[in-house]
């Protein structure tokens, strides 16, 4: 897939795993280091929500980001209620 889009411009990790595991995400960006992918490694070992964990001269965004599945299940079960979304 990197190769017919001609490369990456960031890697999102959300939810649970993506959110938490700084391991998995060091292990996943290590693979990706041919695009010119730089991980921050204390970025990842402390990532606030919604940042950028890479240095300045990635070429390659990597970005850890809040789900918050609980408010887009919210906004279904007051659509399904019959509510309008907010």
């Amino acid at each position: 897939m990197l190769a017919v889009l001609g490369g990456l411009d960031a890697l999102v990790f959300t939810a649970g795993i993506g959110e938490k595991c700084a391991p998995l995400r060091a292990v996943v960006c290590a693979q990706l280091g041919f695009l010119g992918l730089q991980l921050d490694t204390a970025k990842n070992g402390q990532p606030k929500l919604d940042q950028d964990i890479t240095t300045a001269d990635s070429r390659v965004r990597v970005l850890v980001i809040g789900a918050e599945e609980d408010w887009e299940i919210a906004r279904d079960c007051h659509r399904l209620a019959g509510h309008s979304s907010p």
